[in-house]
């Protein structure tokens, strides 16, 4: 009896062990989510830790954003800046929040670019949970020297204005993000804070992304990029401590 007991007891402890270690895994996997998965921290750790030895340039100058910015080859349409690209393909605004100090505050950029696409804009997800993050990005970029430009956002195909998911009912994605639009338009103003406008550099007659400039739905064609880069240089200008041309 007693060995059948401690035979028993042995199995007992082996499973705890097991599941106290599937536990384990499972927080462990939420974890490595957020710090590496979600805010991307990682992608750029490499180069940013080769910038942070280097002297900043006066016209050093981030790009914030999603697969808009990661696949904008920034180097030919500002050559007269230092451009440092921080795009991250499908990420979501949250994310950008947990990199913003490696990938913008750390690299003492004299301005910041911020950008992000409408698939932010979810039923799960309220409008104004999206202005707070903005709120927080431009505040933090401001405390720390860093000014940012904030964009608006880019608009949807007509055929991806609506977004669909089991559990939601049908949601117009353009409603959302032209109600956002209009808000940080006033939130810039009244905080004198540059806009750049990329939804109506973008916008056809109807306020939807033309098939013209763009290759789907998150991704632009070279002219769609050419928008963007001139309205983007015209603000630029208007920032006198960002110089054009590599500083000695």
């Amino acid at each position: 009896m007693v060995s059948l007991a401690l035979i028993g007891a042995c199995v007992y402890v082996a499973y705890k062990a097991i599941d106290y270690r599937r536990h384990v895994n499972y927080f462990l996997d939420k974890y490595t989510h957020v710090v590496s998965s979600f805010s991307g921290r990682r992608q750029y750790s490499d180069a940013n830790s080769a910038l942070a030895a280097a002297q900043p340039q006066k016209s050093r100058l981030v790009f914030l954003g999603d697969q808009i910015i990661e696949s904008w080859p920034l180097e030919v349409y500002f050559p007269d800046y230092e451009t440092l690209n921080r795009g991250i393909t499908g990420q979501w605004l949250a994310g950008f929040l947990l990199r913003l100090r490696p990938d913008v505050l750390e690299l003492k950029p004299e301005a910041v670019v911020i950008q992000f696409s409408s698939y932010n804009f979810r039923p799960q997800f309220t409008v104004q949970e999206i202005k707070d993050y903005v709120v927080s990005l431009a505040e933090l970029c401001r405390y720390n020297n860093v000014e940012p430009l904030l964009t608006t956002v880019i608009p949807v195909r007509g055929n991806e204005n609506v977004f669909r998911a089991e559990g939601f009912q049908p949601y117009f994605v353009a409603d959302s993000t032209a109600q956002f639009n209009r808000w940080l338009s006033d939130y810039c103003r009244l905080n004198s804070l540059l806009l750049i406008d990329y939804n109506s550099a973008l916008a056809d007659d109807d306020g939807y992304l033309p098939v013209a400039l763009s290759i789907d739905n998150t991704h632009l064609t070279e002219t769609g990029f050419k928008r963007l880069a001139d309205i983007t240089s015209a603000a630029l200008a208007e920032l006198p401590n960002l110089k054009r041309g590599k500083s000695e």
